[in-house]
Order: structure tokens, then sequence, then C-alpha cells
């Protein structure tokens, strides 16, 4: 009787400890059933809330750029509260809202910044998205610029950045200009002008053991005013855009059709590329001028890129995006414009770098080692390419993308 007594006793231990183990494993599935869903609402959130945002920041670009008292302001550097943008009841309920603001930094540059609030029951998430624009102004009428930095809205754009070792860069003629800071820096490092003007609109800084050397008739201007970037008009519908000019009487070629292009080519004339465009690995001649709406990537080592100028266009490498060398020994001559509208960056290392035209970009920079870039100033090479009235327009760029989410 004892020993039933016992068994029964253990056995209901046993049972209790089993539904005890039971109920604890069903309540972590339930809790983490529990979190997986409020993960999954989050993300939802998160995801519908970044394109409200993107929303936001693509509305405002259109009204900047498609109604005439806002692009005025923009123009002008003259954005207010008065035009901002405040929708909601974006999906037909009240749980969908976006709040954008454009400020204006500089005469037709801007940050655009848009707040998005998305709910779901009691669950509220925001988005902040910024967006710096800019839209370049300046003609091309008079253009004295050998190099050109042009951003004016922060110190963190408008820049021209000289680093390496040895001699970077031999510049004859022309002024090299930077809007913010013209800065050479490290030790060994050395910029060459003959009969030429160093300017910039904030400081000329040569740092860290630098030297900045001018020959002849240089000189030194720094603080001075700023100058509009190039106004480029790459795809406008105006038949005079780069775009049309290149449909009506020169090649549009597919990033893809134009990256499988082969060793050797030869182009003639203007040629267009939607999208990227990248010459990687290949020898490459242009008689004329490139112009692609996004990058133009080029990666080279012992290869020879030759850009020359076509008596009706003029020549160069144009793009609404980065330009991008990097370069290993080989040779790159470029007798024209290379235009970048955001960053204009050149690595090279022992490479037989040449530019008979000019480097503009909205910020730039320049590396090189075991040789020197040579930049000659010369106008007729490039003249056709800023003719303002092939350029009577210019598209808005945005530069800069920040968010957070909370």
């Amino acid at each position: 009787m004892i020993n039933e007594t016992k068994n029964q006793g253990f056995v209901l231990i046993v049972s209790v400890l089993i539904l005890t183990a039971l109920l604890m494993t069903g309540s972590y599935l339930l809790s983490l059933t529990n979190s997986e869903n409020k993960i999954s609402i989050v993300q939802s959130l998160a995801t519908k809330n970044y394109y409200l945002a993107e929303a936001g920041i693509n509305e405002m670009i259109w009204k900047i750029q498609n109604d005439q008292a806002t692009k005025n302001a923009f123009i002008a550097g003259a954005l207010t509260s008065a035009y901002d943008i405040n929708r909601t009841n974006i999906f037909g309920g009240n749980n969908a809202s976006y709040l954008v603001r454009a400020e204006s930094t500089a005469t037709a540059e801007a940050w655009i910044i848009a707040t998005s609030t998305y709910q779901i029951s009691g669950t509220i998430s925001q988005r902040v998205v910024k967006s710096y624009i800019t839209r370049p102004t300046g003609s091309g009428s008079e253009w004295e610029f050998a190099s050109f930095a042009g951003g004016r809205g922060s110190q963190q754009n408008g820049n021209f950045t000289f680093t390496g070792s040895g001699i970077i860069l031999t510049a004859n003629g022309g002024r090299l200009h930077a809007n913010q800071l013209f800065k050479v820096q490290g030790a060994g490092t050395e910029v060459v002008v003959n009969d030429g003007v160093v300017s910039a609109s904030n400081n000329i800084l040569v740092v860290s053991g630098a030297i900045l050397t001018l020959n002849g008739t240089s000189y030194q201007d720094a603080p001075t005013t700023t100058i509009d970037m190039l106004q480029i008009d790459f795809d406008s519908a105006d038949s005079n855009s780069w775009k049309n000019r290149a449909i009506a009487s020169g090649t549009v070629y597919t990033k893809t059709q134009f990256k499988n292009l082969p060793n050797n080519t030869t182009l003639n004339g203007i040629i267009y590329v939607t999208g990227e465009a990248e010459i990687i690995g290949k020898n490459f001649t242009i008689n004329g001028v490139l112009v692609a709406d996004e990058e133009i990537e080029i990666t080279l080592s012992g290869k020879t890129l030759t850009v020359t100028a076509d008596p009706v266009y003029g020549g160069g490498l144009l793009s609404k995006d980065d330009v991008e060398f990097t370069t290993s020994g080989g040779t790159v001559s470029v007798d024209g414009l290379i235009y970048a509208a955001d960053d204009l960056e050149i690595t090279s290392s022992g490479t037989n770098f040449t530019v008979n035209g000019s480097l503009t970009g909205f910020d730039a920079r320049i590396t090189s080692s075991g040789g020197s870039i040579i930049l000659n100033f010369v106008p007729e090479n490039f003249l056709p390419v800023i003719d303002p009235s092939y350029n009577t327009t210019a598209p808005i760029i945005q530069i800069d993308h920040w968010e957070e989410q909370y």
C-alpha cells in the first residue's frame, strides 16, 4: 500500500513537471510568435515609411522643376516654409502622411527634408529622409577655369583636394578654382602652376608638408567670390540637349551595350550612354564627346584612353553623376572638358596623364604618385561643348542622401 502511494505521488510530480514544461514552452512560443509579428509590423512600417518619404522628396523636386514660383525661389536661394508640402490621408485613411520642406543653402542649392508618418493600430513609425540638390546655372560664354570645384552650400562640397607623392599636378595657364577649399596636403605633395591663378572662395590650404609652386605670372587669390557651375543640358526635351543631339546625329548606348564594346574600340561624334559608362581594362578612343546620365568609370592598367576634340562638337567626358579615373601605368590623353555634376575623382599611379582643356566637378580630388598629371588650359577644345546655345538648361542633381528612422 505504501509503495502504491509512493508511485502515485511520483507520477503526480512528474505530471506536474511535464505540464509546467509544456506551459513554459507554449508561453515561449506564443511570446516568440508575438515578437516576430511585432518585428514584421515594424519592418512593414519602415518600408512604407521609406517610400512615403522618398515620394515626398520626389514631389518637392517636381515642384521645383515645374512650379515657376518655387523654381524662382530655388534658383534665388530663397526657399522658405511657404513652399512646404504637407500631405495627409495618402492612402485614403488618416494613417499615412508626410511633410516636406526645402531649405536653401545657396543660390540653386538646397536641402530637401521629408518626414513621413505611418500608423497601424497603436504603432506609429516615422522616417526622415534628406536630399541635397543643386542645379548648375553658370554660362559657358567665358570659362577661364583649368580646374573647378563648384559646390557652394557647405564646406563638405566645392573643395579641390590634391594628395599623393611628388608633383601631383602641373597646370599650365588658366585658373584653378574651388568654391570652398583649394587644398594641397601630404608630405612631398606638390602642385606646380605655370602662368596661372589659384583661387578659392574660402581658403587656399597647403598643409602637412605639401608644396604649392607658382611660376611665371602665377598668383593666389583667396577668399574670392563663388562661381556658378557650368550648365550642361544632358537630357531635357530641347532638341539641343546632348541626348537628343546623339539621337539625331550621334550614337546612343545602354549601359550594357557600352560596357561590352571590345578592346581597341574607336567612337566618333557624340556618344550618349543611358546609365553608367564603364571603360575597364581596354584601350579606347573617342573622337568627340562621351556623355552619360549616370557615372563615368574608367579603370585602366597599362592601357590607353584617348579623347580628341571633334571640330564641331569639341571633346570631353560629361557625366550627370560622378567621373572616376583609377589608372596604373599606361596613357590617358583627353582633349576637352572632363565634367562631373557630382564628384570628380582621379587616382593615378605612374600614368602618362594629360588633359588639354579643363577639369570641372561639384567636388573634386586628385591623388597621384609616380607621375604628374599635366593640365594644359586649351579653351578651343571645350568651348563647343559648353556653348550656351546648346546648354539652355540643366537638370536638378541630387548630391547627398541621408535618412533616419524612429
